[in-house]
């Protein structure tokens, strides 16, 4: 298989441009994923990769996953190092690409639990809190307001492949509460309305809302919530995004 060299390349471009643009992911429907984890767990979950590029050297090093891949890949190449490098969203890229059609995956009619995404901004702690509620056993999660991409690479980074396995729902304030119904909406904010976590018992159906990095959970989702909870602070002014999520979603996994 003869290695591709030039930049200007379409395969090339199309997987660099997945990497770099979420207009770009929008409109093909596609995404990226690079390395040995995300690769392999693409090829081992219910995806369709349209396209595999890696190199000689990630052939010898990760042989079953580019197995793997290059079986379940509707076309596989083989790149050299300096598109890789090219290619890469990272610093030492392991030379494993993957193009990947998304999947509608919308929220389980059965769940329970579920975390609302309303505005968080960063990929890392998009990516943080997806992982972290499959780890305490949270069965989707929203997203609402202007959230980072769920596929951008940051994120599916930072989610260790949870974002590839999560089920992920969409919505806005005017449908919110019908993708919701049945659940009690709790809205983690500060307000003098709000309970103090640990005196809680969240009922069977609950959703939580994390708000974003800045302003919190806006004014339009908050209206629409049933309760608002606060996490009780000894001296720090406040957590971020993602470390709030983690202690909440911690009390509501354990009812």
């Amino acid at each position: 298989m003869e290695e591709i060299s030039s930049r200007k390349n379409q395969n090339v471009r199309f997987m660099r441009e997945l990497f770099s643009s979420s207009e770009r992911r929008r409109e093909s429907g596609m995404f990226a994923v690079e390395g040995d984890h995300l690769c392999g767990e693409t090829a081992e979950l219910d995806y369709k990769i349209e396209l595999f590029l890696f190199t000689e050297k990630a052939r010898g090093k990760y042989p079953r996953t580019v197995e793997k891949a290059c079986k379940k890949a509707e076309k596989s190449l083989v790149i050299t190092e300096e598109i890789s490098e090219y290619i890469s969203d990272t610093k030492a890229p392991q030379g494993l690409f993957a193009a990947v059609e998304k999947r509608a995956a919308e929220i389980p009619e059965n769940a329970r639990k579920i975390v609302v995404l309303d505005g968080v901004q960063d990929p890392g702690n998009v990516g943080t809190i997806i992982r972290t509620a499959e780890a305490l056993g949270i069965e989707g999660a929203v997203f609402t307001g202007k959230c980072a991409d769920a596929f951008s690479p940051k994120t599916l980074r930072a989610s260790m492949g949870s974002a590839l396995r999560m089920p992920l729902g969409y919505a806005d304030e005017q449908n919110l509460r019908d993708k919701l119904a049945g659940f009690s909406i709790f809205a983690a904010m500060l307000d003098e309305s709000a309970k103090k976590l640990g005196e809680i018992d969240f009922p069977e159906k609950t959703a939580v809302v994390i708000g974003s990095e800045g302003s919190g959970v806006s004014p339009e989702i908050a209206a629409l919530c049933d309760e608002k909870v606060y996490i009780p602070i000894k001296k720090a002014e406040s957590l971020n995004a993602a470390a709030a999520a983690a202690i909440i979603l911690w009390e509501l996994s354990k009812n």
